[in-house]
C-alpha cells in the first residue's frame, strides 16, 4: 500500500480528514467532532474539530486507521 506521512506534533483536524478520505474512509460531520466510518458503515473513530491536535491523540487516530485496513501511515 501507499505510505502516507503525517507530522503528529503539528497536525490539524483538516489534515486528518484529508488523510481519512485518501484512505477510503467516509467522513461525516457533527457539531463538535467528525465521525469516520469505513466503506461498510462500521465506526472507526472520531476526530475533534480543532485547529491543532495533541500528538497523542493524532497517534491514536492513526492507530485506528491502521486497525481498519490502512497498513502504513508514518507519524513523526
Amino acid at each position: 500500500m501507499k505510505e502516507l506521512s503525517l507530522n503528529a506534533s503539528d497536525c490539524s483536524s483538516d489534515e486528518l480528514i484529508k488523510t481519512a478520505k485518501k484512505c477510503g474512509f467516509v467522513v461525516k460531520s457533527g457539531r463538535k467532532h467528525y465521525k469516520v466510518e469505513d466503506v461498510h458503515g462500521r465506526f472507526v473513530t472520531t476526530i475533534p474539530r480543532h485547529s491543532r491536535l495533541k500528538r497523542e491523540l493524532v497517534k491514536g487516530i492513526i492507530e485506528k486507521f491502521n486497525q481498519f485496513g490502512i497498513r502504513k501511515i508514518v507519524s513523526r
